[in-house]
């Protein structure tokens, strides 16, 4: 048997896994997300989903990157030193990125339409049942800005818990390869706004239709491709820029007007550094506090040194690709914008299409040269 079969082989093996461990990862979410199971018990399934991943990495690869053994290395020496098991999401993040770059012959289209499907029709049922019965109903009124809103849950813990869901589904349907955009960008539209009619959910319905809004205009030039500069530069500045705009809202007065419009976040997050400062390792008493920023949420309760591995894993995801197709980059875009309203980075429904996406065209241009 050729080295071309044996990596076929591999690649067909490997696909089921991913698709194996990738579905499970969905399910715990959306199952978490309604209540179903606890956060802990989710967490522990989605970390222990990575063994059958780490142990086809060990089986197939016929050199180990030392650059990935050092990266796994340090990432659990950062878990050890903060006594935090949470802070394993790092380890988890690594080791998909790099698995899914360097296993040959990955299916990542077959990959993307079995989490699609199941995402989408585990996600339809929650939704479906709390319509029919009002299961799962977690329904609030509330004051925004200028009146008093009722936001509705569908099902799910809470209203941004179910618009998170539905981006995580968004991403994942979108990074589908499709000739035609129009017809899915107008159901993702539609959906988009039927969901943010019943949960009054934001930043996540602002992202999605600003996604839809661009592919329209763009139209079929959304596979062109973007020069090599520009390609480093969106994996670079992207997650930065966030970073840094969450970090000046720590230190620098505040308008009432735009607090109010983040629902009180920018004061509760300056109250969260007065308290207790930025240190470089974790601050255990922030590990449950309310945020709604990835980024200030690694700073504050993860430390520094945390939140250092993250930013380098943020733009190593699409690194390997030279020449981004511009709906790559608003995807990524929408994953690493998110973060500033949610505390998003580390959910794996949200990380995965990106990684998958990436990994992918990565994998395309390596054919092409």
């Amino acid at each position: 048997m050729n080295h071309k079969s044996i990596d076929i082989n591999i690649g067909s093996e490997a696909t089921k896994i991913f698709i194996l461990v990738s579905i499970t990862i969905y399910i715990m979410a959306i199952l978490n997300g309604a209540n179903i199971i606890s956060n802990s018990f989710s967490a522990a399934i989605q970390a222990l989903s990575i063994i059958p991943i780490l142990i086809l990495t060990l089986v197939v690869q016929r050199q180990i990157s030392i650059t990935f053994i050092f990266a796994v290395i340090v990432s659990i020496a950062i878990c050890i030193i903060n006594e935090s098991v949470y802070m394993f999401s790092g380890t988890m993040m690594i080791v998909f990125i790099y698995t899914l770059n360097s296993i040959p012959d990955i299916d990542y289209q077959k990959m993307l339409k079995w989490i699609a499907f199941t995402s989408m029709t585990t996600f339809g049922m929650v939704v479906g049942i709390n319509l029919l019965t009002g299961w799962g109903s977690n329904n609030y009124e509330m004051w925004r800005v200028d009146g008093f809103i009722f936001r509705k849950s569908l099902g799910f813990s809470q209203p941004n818990a179910t618009m998170l869901l539905w981006l995580s589904i968004v991403l994942t349907i979108c990074s589908i390869y499709r000739k035609s955009q129009r017809l899915l960008t107008i159901f993702v539209g539609v959906s988009t706004y039927f969901i943010y009619s019943q949960t009054q959910s934001r930043t996540s319905t602002y992202v999605i239709m600003l996604y839809c809004l661009s592919i329209l205009i763009i139209g079929k030039h959304v596979y062109d491709r973007v020069g090599k500069t520009l390609s480093k530069l969106v994996c670079i500045i992207l997650p930065i820029l966030f970073f840094l705009i969450s970090f000046y809202s720590l230190l620098h007065p505040y308008s009432e007007w735009l607090n109010a419009l983040l629902s009180g976040r920018l004061s509760l997050y300056q109250q969260f550094y007065d308290t207790y400062g930025i240190h470089l390792l974790n601050t255990p008493e922030l590990e449950n506090a309310m945020f709604d920023n990835g980024y200030l949420q690694s700073l504050l309760a993860k430390g520094v040194i945390f939140t250092i591995q993250l930013l380098f894993i943020l733009i190593s995801i699409g690194w390997k690709v030279n020449r981004m197709r511009i709906k790559d980059i608003l995807l990524f875009g929408m994953y690493i914008s998110i973060a500033f309203t949610e505390t998003a980075l580390q959910h794996f429904e949200l990380f995965l299409p990106i990684a998958i996406m990436f990994a992918e065209a990565h994998k395309k241009e390596a054919l092409n040269y």
